[in-house]
């Protein structure tokens, strides 16, 4: 590890067996900037692999969209996938650069952007930090330290899945619900009801349920509600609308909490945010049909809970 005046940056050399990896991602690529750009992608990949070893994570790289010959071709994509914690997008810069730029298609379904600096020669990777935030682009002064690093990720896993169930909503006409789903008045009380029954259309059916969600060291002791309220029309299709309320005894969410409803492929189909004062946030109200699926995710800094629907 280099010790500099400001922050902490760690140096990996990029061996032969770097420069081979590199070398087999690209020999696919007949477009010479593409395969430059996954080549140099690979040589990052590979750095932030050989330092998250030497903090004693686990990775798969092997599973990772950066080793996948159809993502890498129509992606600009350096992920790496860390064991029960998530993907880390690894994103190379040269020497000169000011900033560095993160690629419209990682934006989302990433715990993190590690900023990983290639010399010249290209015989040695330095990663100056990370930032948990997803924009395009990141003046590498804002970049926050290593020394936080080792301690971000140990938040994550704090508050990470240990399994991923998809919660079936058709299940919760015939009353029967997944591990935490409880009565919206059991976690909210009654005095929060009528902002979810405002929201639902007069089907036959209409199940409303709720699930408190901790965002670990982000909110201290306090944690928040999921609410779902699902309604069955005549067709089958299912409506569905998402809430987030403050668990009691709070009367604001935080500010800048995010909601979001992600597709399969984790794009971003609907988001909203907290402001000061919001006592709850809702998505706009969707409907689907049976076998579609959905994701809910929130998101408070760096911290996020993702949900995963099947209706």
């Amino acid at each position: 590890m280099i010790q500099t005046s400001n922050s902490l940056t760690f140096t990996v050399p990029l061996s032969f067996e770097a420069h081979s990896l590199a070398q087999e991602c690209r020999k696919q690529l007949s477009a010479p900037n593409k395969a430059k750009q996954v080549y140099l992608n690979t040589l990052a990949v590979y750095a932030v692999e050989f330092y998250l070893r030497c903090l004693g994570f686990k990775t798969d790289v092997e599973h990772s969209d950066s080793r996948n010959p159809i993502c890498l071709k129509f992606m600009d994509v350096a992920d790496l996938l860390v064991e029960k914690l998530g993907k880390l997008e690894c994103r190379p810069i040269l020497p000169d650069a000011k900033v560095f730029q993160i690629p419209p298609e990682v934006r989302a379904d990433r715990i993190g952007y590690v900023a990983v600096q290639l010399n010249r020669s290209l015989k040695q990777a330095t990663i100056l930090g990370f930032t948990p935030t997803a924009v395009a682009e990141v003046p590498l002064s804002q970049l926050r330290s290593l020394a936080e690093f080792p301690e971000y990720l140990n938040r994550i896993r704090q508050v990470a899945p240990t399994q991923k169930v998809a919660v079936n909503l058709r299940n919760w006409f015939e009353n029967a619900f997944e591990e935490g789903w409880q009565a919206f008045e059991a976690i909210l009380g009654n005095q929060k009801t009528l902002a979810v029954v405002r929201e639902t259309t007069q089907s036959r059916l209409n199940v409303k349920r709720a699930k408190l969600l901790d965002l670990g060291m982000q909110l201290g002791e306090q944690s928040v509600a999921l609410a779902i309220a699902i309604s069955q029309n005549d067709d089958e299709t299912v409506k569905v609308l998402v809430q987030i309320h403050p668990s009691r005894p709070q009367t604001y969410l935080p500010s800048n909490l995010r909601l979001l409803m992600l597709n399969d492929t984790n794009e971003t189909l609907q988001e909203v945010r907290s402001r000061s004062q919001d006592n709850y946030i809702q998505l706009k109200r969707f409907e689907g049909q049976i076998g579609d699926s959905f994701k809910i995710r929130v998101a408070l800094n760096e911290i996020s809970i993702t949900e995963d629907f099947i209706f």
